[in-house]
């Protein structure tokens, strides 16, 4: 960890421990060495016909603590706060369960019992990533959604953005089956922050098309999405959407029982199999060790029309231990993550280069309570990671070696005023990037980034509960610096070393008005930045993966999207629908934009390739998302989905490059709690908004045609004693239709999946 780091940590705990002493009332006498702890939460977790429920997920919306029910569908949560608050569950095939309680200073146990029921529905049950108190998706004023249990195995695919690419508003950034990354609204690269538990997963993905994320979807409990402007609480790059995928590695509340999964995936378009595996052993009633493990190996992907895709492979191999600690009024725990990874990169020249590399990471987290009063409870998170990766060429010879150090501390205080709740917070986020060999495409940059943000949620009513259905108005804002200070290079082509300075003011305000109990309205508009990449800043050399001479702009500005969302949310017995429309202005917009060729040393001599220059301006983008489904009879759902984003230039009406294509959809499943059978339907438009091309080898400027796509899926759901066994049997693309992307990088030579088999296992114990 670098030093900066180093002294932004010590800091941040002496933070801790101060502002926890300010936020006790003075006392005449020295505080105790142990402070008492408050009652215990303990409950139950039922059907409607009594029958308790194991493995379900119980979580304490405001504060982000969860646990799982045992065997017994008994649960229980130690050393919260003194106050009021609402407990959700989410399971297999139920509608999300609710319970309000008291927790007092001192007395008895808190009992209470938590009757859920079957459901067909895909219903979201809390939102830990869009706000940073945690709660009821009904009251955020974003679109946001998640993916979790049934809808999660029957979407899961072998990367994160394979998994999301159904969803409304959510493509995918295709270059190969494994070099695949999330598009929010349009928005990709270096404008969408993906996580994992609420931290950067710090790798390279959003830098280059040719770079994967290093994170498998099959070890997810579920994935949240964000979508729009959200940098209010994570600062730079979040200007498009945040991904956060939860895994919770670090549990917030020690299990009463052994806790875990296994997960295994088998696939037919890229033949293979993953597998995965999670454990939560409590040592003691206050500390448990939890690992994770998982493998994923699959061959060349099979194309539409059963086309094999040449040197299309990937394989990974991750894993994670740790411990971790409650108590009265404190949580906290270490954990190591590894993954490695090795994938082919495919081309239309049939090189035969392929990624292999590394991430290595280190996160710890402690959390304390306090007995009362303004300061709720206060939150010191730090990261430490190294990426690397090697761009390794047919013959061998390494041509890039690339190294991303990252690290991270956030300090996240949660007040309490009346029935206001707000946090209010700092970070640091640290990075020291370097890119050695012939091929590189910068030079070495070191990047230091500091925030500080506040938040707010008022309700505009009284409150018996915290989830009472009132407007509520949410707002907050943040300041950021970020600094990118690149480094002197023997290579001349880079030129002499210099630093880069942006500062920016961050902020959003959005209102929740529910209609009645079952439909609700938001409003919301946020401002949002981005400082320059370093490959945006410095490029300058040809990039293989994407057949261009990159050339960087020194002088590139930051980005700023001021953005507007409205949406209307329907939750009832029946219908279960978000629909948003959106619009936003991006200044100083970044973009590659082919000029003209130029001549590079290939290697049979002098060869003409496009000279791709990043340059700026204003841009614009509208669209429409929405998803509905309605629940026919007790055992029948239908549903729909469409979206829709349209992406210019200001100053000429240009289209920007590689946005998705409108899309509809439709479904239905049937489900009778054990057995379900379910089919949908997704047609893609023509994208005939592109940019001007440049030759057949610009992949921007190719026109897709529409398609549909017919998929199929079975499942069957078998509790037996402490277990739940879930099995998911999906046919993707029953046709086996060719089609292409619009948001492909390699659409000019490659087509996009073709028929697949999947088969989807998971055991929850």
């Amino acid at each position: 960890m670098s030093i900066v780091a180093a002294r932004l940590a010590a800091r941040v705990a002496f933070a801790l421990g101060a502002a926890l002493a300010l936020g006790r009332p003075a006392a005449a006498s020295p505080p105790p060495t142990h402070p008492p702890e408050t009652p215990p939460i303990a409950g139950t977790v039922k059907d409607s016909a009594g029958t308790p429920i194991p493995n379900v997920q119980v979580i304490v919306a405001g504060i982000n603590r969860a646990t799982s029910t045992n065997g017994d569908g008994y649960f229980m949560f130690r050393g919260l706060p003194p106050g009021r608050y609402h407990l959700t569950t989410l399971f297999l095939g139920f509608a999300p369960g609710h319970a309000d309680v008291v927790v007092p200073v001192s007395g008895d146990t808190v009992r209470v019992q938590i009757v859920v029921r079957p459901t067909v529905l895909q219903l979201g049950g809390v939102q830990v990533t869009a706000t940073p108190v945690g709660t009821d998706p009904r009251n955020v004023t974003q679109s946001a959604s998640d993916l979790s249990g049934q809808a999660l195995s029957r979407a899961v695919g072998p990367t994160i953005a394979q998994t999301l690419d159904k969803e409304p508003g959510v493509a995918m950034r295709f270059n190969g089956p494994a070099a695949t990354s999330p598009v929010i609204r349009g928005l990709q690269g270096e404008r969408i922050l993906v996580l994992q538990d609420g931290n950067r997963a710090g790798d390279l993905s959003s830098t280059a098309a040719d770079h994967g994320v290093s994170i498998d979807p099959l070890m997810a409990q579920r994935i949240e999405v964000v979508r729009g402007p959200a940098s209010l609480l994570y600062g730079n790059s979040a200007l498009g959407g945040v991904v956060n995928v939860i895994s919770n590695d670090i549990p917030t509340t020690i299990p009463s029982h052994i806790d875990g999964y296994i997960g295994t995936q088998l696939e037919s378009v890229t033949p293979g199999g993953a597998i995965s595996a999670g454990l939560q052993v409590p040592i003691t009633s206050g500390a448990a060790f939890v690992a994770r493990g998982g493998r994923r190996q699959a061959e060349d992907l099979r194309q539409g029309g059963n086309v094999k895709l040449d040197n299309s492979y990937f394989r990974n191999a991750y894993g994670s231990a740790g411990v971790a600690a409650a108590g009265a009024r404190s949580n906290g725990g270490v954990v190591y993550r590894r993954y490695n990874f090795d994938y082919g990169l495919p081309s239309a020249g049939g090189e035969g280069a392929h990624i292999e590399g590394t991430r290595n990471e280190f996160v710890g987290r402690a959390e304390l309570s306090s007995a009362g009063g303004f300061l709720q409870s206060i939150r010191a998170n730090a990261t430490a990671q190294r990426y690397t990766h090697d761009e390794v060429a047919s013959t061998g010879s390494v041509n890039t070696r690339f190294t991303l150090k990252t690290q991270t501390a956030d300090l996240l205080a949660r007040t309490m005023i009346g029935a206001v709740s707000g946090a209010f917070g700092v970070s640091g986020l640290f990075k020291q990037y370097d890119a050695r060999g012939d091929e590189s495409l910068t030079p070495a940059a070191n990047s230091v980034g500091l925030g500080a943000f506040f938040y707010e949620e008022i309700p505009l009513g009284s409150l018996t509960h915290p989830d009472d259905r009132v407007p509520r108005v949410q707002l907050g804002g943040r300041y950021d610096s970020y600094n990118i200070d690149s480094e002197g290079s023997t290579q001349p082509r880079f030129g002499p070393a210099i630093s880069r300075k942006f500062s920016a003011g961050s902020g959003s305000i959005g209102l929740s008005l529910p209609v009645t109990n079952n439909v609700s309205f938001a409003l919301s508009t946020a401002r949002a930045f981005r400082a320059p990449s370093v490959e945006e800043l410095f490029s300058n050399g040809f990039h293989e993966a994407a057949g261009t001479f990159d050339r960087g702009n020194r002088t590139l500005a930051q980005e700023v999207n001021q953005g507007f969302d409205g949406i209307v949310r329907l939750h009832t017995g029946r219908i279960n629908g978000q629909f948003s429309g959106f619009y936003s202005t991006i200044t100083d917009y970044i973009s590659p934009n082919i000029v003209k060729d130029t001549l590079i040393d290939g290697e049979e001599g002098p060869e003409l390739v496009p000279l791709n220059e990043f340059s700026q301006g204003d841009a614009t983008l509208r669209g429409l998302e929405g998803q509905v489904e309605v629940l026919l009879t007790k055992q029948f759902v239908v549903g729909a989905m469409g979206d829709f984003v349209r992406g210019s230039l200001k100053a000429n009406d240009e289209p920007l490059p590689y946005m998705p294509p409108a899309r509809i959809g439709g479904n239905v499943r049937w489900d009778n709690g054990r057995w379900s059978l379910g089919s949908d339907v997704r047609h893609g438009f023509a994208q005939t908004r592109v940019p001007p091309s440049t030759g057949a080898e610009d992949p921007s400027g190719l026109a897709t045609d529409a398609y549909t796509t017919l998929n199929l899926n079975a499942g069957l759901t078998l509790p037996i004693r402490h277990l739940v066994h879930a099995f998911t049997l999906r046919i993707d693309n029953v046709g086996d239709v060719k089609y292409r992307d619009a948001t492909s990088r390699i659409k000019t030579f490659a087509l996009n999946p073709g028929r697949n088999v999947s088969l989807v296992y998971r055991v929850l114990f």
